[in-house]
């Protein structure tokens, strides 16, 4: 009995240490089980981080669309306003060339006839052309009576000629 218990001492140390073989295999497939556990941990938790930069990235475009979508809506705003007052201008512009050319066709024409043919004008040139033409009397008398005064040696008193009392009075009528 003694030889088999001897056997089975022999046998359950083998166990034993076979048990003790596995065991350390076993603890070498642990340590490597948390070794890619702790790696997949790590790369879980930089895909984590890489992630908030992405959201932080998908906010900062979103608002750069934003802000864009409004800068679009203002240049839309400003190129409506900038149409419609090209629209008045170029009415104002059509109004005035169409004008102008009334004017260059007819109007002047008119407004110079309407001058020219006015009574009030008639009665103004008549009247300049007679004080211009007792003037000029006036003016030859006085030169005349100037060469008799040299010729002569004596004064000649032109205050009794009707010519000068008559470019007098067409003078102040003139005026």
């Amino acid at each position: 009995m003694l030889r088999f218990e001897s056997v089975e001492l022999v046998e359950l140390k083998a166990q034993l240490s076979g048990k003790n073989k596995d065991l350390t295999v076993k603890d070498v497939e642990i340590a490597e089980l948390k070794r890619r556990l702790q790696e997949q941990v790590n790369k879980s938790e930089s895909l984590e981080i890489d992630l908030e930069a992405e959201k932080g990235k998908v906010a900062s475009v979103e608002e750069a669309m934003q802000k864009a979508e409004e800068a679009r809506n203002v240049s839309t705003s400003a190129l409506n306003v900038a149409k419609n007052n090209y629209s008045e201008v170029q009415g104002i512009v059509d109004t005035l060339a169409s004008e102008a050319e009334w004017m260059r066709g007819r109007g002047i024409i008119l407004m110079a006839n309407s001058i020219l043919n006015a009574s009030e004008l008639d009665g103004a040139v008549g009247a300049l052309i007679d004080a211009s033409r007792a003037v000029g009397h006036r003016g030859g008398y006085l030169e005349c009576a100037q060469h008799v005064e040299e010729v002569f040696g004596q004064e000649f008193d032109p205050g009794h000629c009707s010519v000068t009392n008559q470019a007098d009075a067409e003078l102040a009528c003139a005026e």
